[in-house]
């Protein structure tokens, strides 16, 4: 059995190898925008995920976690946004619109609808779900490439989870915001290559 597949060796809360456990490091951020994380019931339990992360650094009520497959688990979208602001999903269709700083200053704190999978599975979550198939729909505007050196991108263009969740609340939350959470996947990557190099614990 591979040392991935150990999960006794695992820690329960981020999943990462206990030796290299970042839990101490994850910040507690407050935020006016929600942030709801609709995660694929394969990617729950990925060590490599980043959206829980992001999500343990943004605890309820600044974030929800959803989990899409789960047989006999059927989800309601609808029950988790905020009735007070407007809802966007965060997806990089042929028809989103992109984000800039003077469109979120007019929006003011939003619902962040966030799909978290492969774009296989993503693309699904969105047709089969009717809600966030008629959401209004963003990407981020092209910035610097992806630090995420932990799983392979299929898209140049593409982002871990975690960093365009960072980079999205940089319009609406501000830079502090952004900059805990990239500092926050920094530390995991770093701790994991390190690992795979055959290193323990990395401060």
């Amino acid at each position: 059995m591979s040392q991935r597949k150990k999960f006794w060796l695992r820690c329960n809360h981020c999943l990462m190898r206990n030796e290299i456990c970042i839990c101490s490091a994850i910040p507690q951020l407050k935020i006016q925008s929600k942030l709801i994380l609709v995660i694929g019931k394969r990617e729950i339990k990925v060590p490599t995920n980043t959206g829980r992360l992001a999500a343990m650094a943004l605890p309820p009520p600044s974030s929800s976690i959803l989990i899409h497959g789960e047989e006999g688990k059927p989800y309601d979208l609808s029950e988790h946004l905020l009735g007070d602001r407007p809802s966007l999903l965060l997806y990089p269709s042929e028809d989103a619109i992109e984000l800039s700083s003077e469109l979120a200053q007019s929006l003011g704190p939003i619902n962040l609808i966030v799909p978290d999978g492969n774009w296989r599975q993503t693309s699904k979550m969105r047709r089969r779900n009717p809600l966030m198939a008629q959401l209004p729909t963003i990407r981020l505007p092209l910035g610097a490439p992806s630090a995420y050196q932990v799983r392979r991108e299929t898209k140049a263009e593409g982002l871990a989870t975690l960093e365009a969740i960072a980079r999205v609340l940089g319009f609406f939350e501000g830079p502090e915001i952004q900059r805990a959470l990239e500092e926050l996947m920094a530390l995991m990557v770093a701790r994991t290559l390190h690992s795979r190099e055959g290193g323990g614990f990395q401060p």
